[in-house]
């Protein structure tokens, strides 16, 4: 229809669309927005994600013009012009101007985008910025939009391949990658032993990439029985410990914690770390107030021991794999679990785009880069 009106109505099924954020108490300065894998911090600038009414909501220039797309605001008409870098965007139509009550509309390469009122409506902020429903943006800019713990994911979509290609890409990944079934409720494969035996053969790499790329910090010691804890910490959780071990590896960089967590937190999974230091105040929503901290000024949670920052990740991990209460006599130390949709990840792929942001692949590399290896040799 060109440039003629067209009303795209989204929202056909409510269950589907509806991004409700539940009953979480966010503050503005704790949400995070993450646009194809680059962070955007609120600013006196830049306005942020925000929560209005249980829904969330985003900054629609910002995210649009980081997917590479043209934003233009018509004033007269109070409507948002989007269109592809290629087009042409036309910001005062008739000529005419409307009433200053006028409801804002978006418009995407010359069509009126309508969405379902129960989604929530655009709005212009304080700052004079535009901010939409956060799924409404994934329809208008064909882009996979996520809600996880207190951050917003926005990513494009992948393209999709042609029925023959997805075949043959499809089988080639079958037979390379034959652990990406794997759950992470299970017995584990590796046993202590070659989890130990695995870091003494990376100590040397772990030194020298050390000693490479962080000159001014002295290489870190393994915590000692930090393989045989998340064995048997695992067992109980009946988590597989060998990989929450590969997840440690990564998360920490093999123990040297060259990130915002510090090694004397004993947080060998970043949990609570969100790029914003504590303030002190962080909820523990029932977590053992003996065992489990949130200092001022670092980032993430801290745990009384080795023992404990384990047995949190492993807790953390049962969150997403399991819907089941702790074991009998577990005490909680993971405060971030109430945050978790319990059951929502089976598989260690699946925790990509929820354990990690924007998280491309991030399953994949526990099983490839730090497992696998370990289990090889």
């Amino acid at each position: 229809m060109g440039l003629q009106k067209k009303k795209i109505v989204v929202g056909l099924l409510l269950s589907f669309f509806s991004f409700s954020v539940g009953t979480t108490a966010w503050a503005a300065d704790e949400l995070q927005l993450i646009i194809d894998n680059q962070l955007y911090m609120q600013s006196g600038q830049q306005t942020g994600p925000m929560l209005l009414d249980d829904r969330v909501y985003v900054p629609l220039r910002l995210v649009g013009e980081s997917l590479g797309y043209q934003v233009g605001w018509s004033e007269i008409k109070r409507q948002v012009h989007i269109a592809d870098v290629n087009s042409t965007l036309n910001l005062t139509g008739d000529g005419v101007r409307v009433a200053e009550d006028t409801p804002v509309t978006i418009w995407l390469n010359g069509e009126a985008l309508v969405a379902d009122e129960t989604l929530g409506a655009p709005f212009i902020a304080e700052n004079g910025q535009t901010m939409v429903p956060l799924r409404l943006v994934g329809e208008a800019l064909r882009c996979n939009v996520q809600w996880q713990d207190g951050v917003v994911i926005v990513e494009k979509r992948a393209e999709i391949l042609p029925a023959e290609d997805e075949k043959e890409q499809n089988e080639t990944v079958d037979v390379k990658n034959k652990y990406y079934t794997l759950t992470i409720q299970g017995d584990s494969v590796a046993t202590a032993a070659q989890l130990n035996d695995y870091l003494q053969r990376k100590e040397d790499d772990v030194r020298a990439m050390m000693k490479r790329n962080y000159p001014d910090r002295e290489f870190l010691p393994f915590p000692e029985n930090i393989a045989e804890l998340y064995i048997e910490i695992g067992k109980k959780y009946n988590i597989r410990g060998d990989l929450a071990f590969a997840q440690a590896l990564k998360e920490t960089g093999y123990f040297q914690f060259y990130g915002s967590v510090q090694d004397f937190q004993n947080n060998f999974c970043g949990l609570g770390a969100s790029g914003v230091e504590n303030t002190g105040e962080e909820a523990l929503n029932g977590a053992d107030p003996y065992r489990v901290y949130s200092f001022p000024g670092l980032h993430g949670l801290s745990f009384l021991t080795v023992a404990d920052g384990v047995e949190a990740h492993i807790q953390h991990l049962y969150a997403y794999a399991s819907k089941e209460p702790l074991p009998e006599g577990c005490d909680l130390l993971d405060s971030r679990f109430v945050y978790v949709k319990r059951g929502i990840a089976e598989r260690w792929i699946d925790l990509n785009g929820r354990w990690a942001v924007p998280g491309n692949g991030y399953g994949e590399s526990i099983i490839d880069d730090y497992w696998m290896p370990a289990i090889q040799e």
